[in-house]
């Protein structure tokens, strides 16, 4: 692999790889033919487990274990238990 260190802010390049980090789509093009991609390397997922990680309100969680949600998924799991014949 070739590692070329970007020391010098007056060049091109500089400026092509500002570009790709603000979101341009930037390709390199010689005789007509595009040849390279720039494309910033991106940050690997942190993941976030617990009470914290959770995007919702207390409200929101308390009605999503109401009694009327436990029976509906209760008659997913068994659809014949209110049908006695």
């Amino acid at each position: 692999m070739l590692e070329v260190h970007i020391d010098d802010r007056d060049t091109q390049i500089f400026q092509l790889m500002q570009a790709a980090l603000a979101g341009e789509h930037v390709l390199l093009f010689s005789s007509g033919k595009p040849l390279v991609r720039l494309t910033p390397l991106s940050e690997p997922a942190h993941r976030t487990t617990g009470y914290h990680s959770l995007d919702i309100s207390a409200d929101e969680l308390d009605a999503a274990f109401s009694s009327e949600v436990e029976e509906e998924v209760a008659a997913l799991f068994n659809p014949h238990a209110g049908n006695a014949s």
